[in-house]
């Protein structure tokens, strides 16, 4: 049986209070407020205002003058929400527009004059680090590149299940492209190749997959997902085959102003940078040679908070962490869920680590359903998981505790929602077996701790049956009886694949 001390779901410690970020960057002004300092922060608000204070900079070496009284604006009124809404602690950062400008540490400063705020103006290689680590704070087990796309430079990183190496920042931001190309695709393209000459780590890299953080690389994800009408429109962790990936944006690099407009999921405000983002992923596709292309909707604001986690808080899964974060705010016992992902080992004895941790996390949420209409409650655990704010999962690792929360509460499958076409007949089969077992569980102890212990599954050639010890079987009944029945047919399923 599987030890499960490297799945620490001990309490974690929470700074009390609502944290709010403020990030002045090069093309837009953007807070966020999280509901606390941990593992796998909420972000509770969400808002960006276009300031564009890295416009013209590279001709000028000045902020942009309208975007500095917009920004002044925008912090103005990103402060008195954070009063509003009682946050506990907010950092105020900036990054390559101020950074680089001449008069950057005097909009600093006067920032902090007048609103008695603390601006931490973030250097190159921090910037990097934090793009990093905000693809840390919300994947498993990162492996490859991280590359952060904003309005100033694109910060690269090598990165290796949490540990980071290499780093570099490049003056390659998406409005320092097109003034220093000024539209101009065959300027822009030489300007790419020139600035990466500078980084010799990143060739023949071969790595596992590059990250792509940014306003302007998340544009080219929605219009991919889009063009290959992909079922789930969820940007964070959506993963792309890079050689593939090649020819989309070899097309999107040499595509007109007009036709990139009217294309499908593109963003009208975003269509001057498109080519610039296509042509440096092309660049990091045919130099590097990833093998997949993950794009994260976690940078540099989730890697400024992470950054601050103490080793043991970061060192956590983030995936449990929130799991379990569910299950204690839904008033369930995480003592029940591990007891019934200790239960249930017998049925999966070959199983993988990544598979443990899945099954761990839908143990944790079996019950997440129970205050809903008998009638709704696959439906909705189901959608609850597809369209949450969990990280730390893949699309199809989504799709599959999806589904087997569905199968917690209904054994058939009413319905083919277009996610599904994302699992293998593996997943499916993975999905029906432990929701099924949970629901047999859930009906020998109705989630309560400290009985199903009294039951095992038992196994002789290939015959599964269920022993119940003591008074434990007085429960037997119909209802066990049934659901043993699924239990058997879904475990048969499962062996088949």
């Amino acid at each position: 049986m599987p030890e499960t001390r490297h799945f620490d779901l001990s309490d974690q410690p929470f700074r009390d209070g609502r944290i709010a970020i403020i990030d002045i960057g090069s093309n837009s002004i953007r807070m966020v407020v999280y509901d606390q300092q941990k593992r796998s922060p909420v972000p509770i608000y969400n808002e960006k205002v276009m300031c564009a204070l890295g416009k013209g900079l590279a001709a000028t070496g000045v902020l942009n003058p309208e975007g500095i009284e917009l920004a002044k604006q925008a912090v103005k009124r990103f402060l008195a929400l954070g009063r509003n809404m009682e946050i506990a602690s907010l950092y105020v950062m900036a990054t390559a527009a101020v950074r680089d400008a001449k008069d950057g540490e005097t909009f600093a400063r006067y920032l902090e004059s007048m609103y008695d705020i603390n601006v931490d103006i973030i250097t190159g290689k921090k910037e990097a680090r934090l793009g990093a680590y905000g693809v840390c704070a919300s994947m498993y087990k990162p492996q490859g590149i991280t590359g952060d796309l904003g309005g100033g430079s694109i910060e690269l990183v090598k990165v290796d299940d949490g540990q980071i190496t290499d780093t570099a920042s490049l003056l390659l931001g998406s409005l320092r492209m097109i003034d220093e190309s000024k539209g101009d695709r065959d300027k822009l393209r030489k300007l790419i190749e020139k600035r990466f000459a500078e980084l010799k780590w990143l060739d023949d890299r071969g790595a596992p997959n590059f990250y792509a953080i940014g306003g302007s690389f998340r544009a080219l994800a929605r219009m991919h997902m889009a063009s290959s009408d992909y079922p789930l429109r969820i940007l964070h962790e959506y993963k792309v085959d890079a050689k593939n990936f090649l020819a989309f944006v070899r097309d999107v690099a040499v595509m007109p102003d007009s036709k990139l407009e009217k294309f499908p999921g593109s963003s009208a405000k975003r269509t001057s940078a498109l080519p610039g983002a296509a042509i440096v992923l092309e660049h990091i596709i045919e130099h590097a040679r990833p093998h997949h292309i993950v794009f994260s909707a976690s940078g540099i604001r989730e890697g400024y908070l992470y950054e601050k986690l103490s080793p043991y808080i970061r060192n956590q899964d983030g995936l449990l962490a929130s799991c379990t974060e569910f299950a204690v705010k839904g008033g369930r016992s995480t003592a029940y869920a591990h007891e019934l992902y200790t239960w249930m080992y017998p049925l999966m004895e070959k199983e993988s680590e990544k598979e443990r941790r899945l099954r761990l996390s839908f143990c944790l949420l079996s019950d997440i359903a129970l205050h809903i209409h008998p009638e709704y409650r696959a439906q909705w655990a189901f959608e609850r998981v597809l369209f949450s704010a969990l990280t730390g999962l893949t699309h199809r690792e989504r799709v599959k505790i999806a589904l087997a929360l569905y199968h917690r509460h209904q054994f058939k499958l009413r319905e083919e929602w277009p996610a599904l076409s994302l699992l293998k007949d593996g997943d499916r089969a993975w999905a029906k077996l432990v929701g099924s077992a949970a629901n047999l569980a859930y009906h020998l102890t109705g989630s309560i701790p400290g009985n199903l212990h009294n039951t095992s599954f038992i196994l002789e050639k290939d015959e599964l049956s269920l022993q119940l010890n003591g008074t434990m079987q007085d429960l037997l009944g119909d209802a066990v009886k049934r659901r043993m029945d699924g239990v058997r047919e879904a475990y048969a399923g499962f062996k088949g694949k």
